[in-house]
């Protein structure tokens, strides 16, 4: 069918709840078999619409036929229906969010999913975001497949109390600028860089991973932790928030070396 004939329009008073939540269980049920307890596979019609209240929820229709349905907002604070932190988590104050995602699997393939992310982008920008945020369940590897391919990158991972699984947060920025273009180009080589450092770290028994080697923060984990400081505790809210935080470049913030790389890659 011609996907010209889809219209994307915001949610409406006419438009049934139990509809939508039908929706939502036939396009996450393959995620269900999988194992992945998504809410939306099983919630009620209640859930669904406090859910489409917290931001602007939008439909997509061919022909009267509802085919898909995404809620987007700016960020939130509290907590969601299993008492997990709130999503503001996703991102700073210039980010907005999107949640409540879903596409009939008869209606998948027809760009009806794409369609429905840009309407949201659209809203973002609308309203002065600069970027926008999801979160996705790291063995959902299809779904995290398509949000790439809209142009959203792993961030961060985080786990939902609850969950068996982790999640991954994915980020896109919505606003270009050639400052911005290199400062990610920066970014993408610091990524490189710290797994290229890791093919030596992870080779090192953890007696001298630990040992005071004469460096300068001792060890070789004190180096790393002084690196994590610096990135994450010190220039991210730099850059993000515009304030430099009093740390310590020496304090041991991830004692567990695990931790401490999942972290800093």
């Amino acid at each position: 069918m011609d996907s010209q004939d889809i219209v994307i329009r915001p949610l409406a008073a006419r438009d049934s709840i139990d509809a939508l939540t039908r929706l939502l269980h036939r396009a996450y049920a393959p995620l269900l078999a999988d194992g992945l307890d998504f809410p939306a596979a099983t919630q009620p019609a209640e859930v669904t619409a406090r859910r489409a209240a917290e931001g602007q929820c939008f439909v997509a229709e061919r022909n009267g036929e509802l085919l898909g349905t995404i809620t987007v907002c700016g960020p939130q604070t509290g907590a969601d229906e299993r008492g997990a932190p709130a999503r503001h988590a996703l991102g700073g104050r210039d980010t907005a969010l999107f949640h409540q995602f879903a596409v009939d699997p008869a209606a998948q393939g027809q760009g009806v999913g794409r369609r429905l992310v840009t309407r949201c982008e659209e809203w973002a920008l609308e309203r002065g975001y600069r970027s926008m945020a999801l979160e996705a369940a790291e063995p959902a590897g299809s779904l995290r497949r398509l949000y790439a391919r809209l142009g959203y990158e792993d961030v961060d991972l985080t786990r939902r109390p609850g969950h068996a699984y982790r999640c991954v947060i994915m980020r896109k920025r919505l606003d270009r600028s050639p400052l911005r273009e290199q400062l990610q180009t920066m970014a993408r080589y610091n990524l490189w860089a710290t797994r290229k450092l890791y093919e030596h770290v992870d080779a090192l028994p953890e007696a001298d991973y630990r040992r005071d080697a004469g460096l300068f923060f001792k060890s070789v984990h004190g180096t790393l932790n002084h690196l994590l400081v610096g990135e994450h505790l010190l220039w991210r809210a730099r850059f993000e928030d515009g304030v430099t935080p009093a740390v310590q470049l020496d304090v041991e913030v991830e004692p567990d070396r695990a931790r401490l790389r999942e972290r800093l890659l």
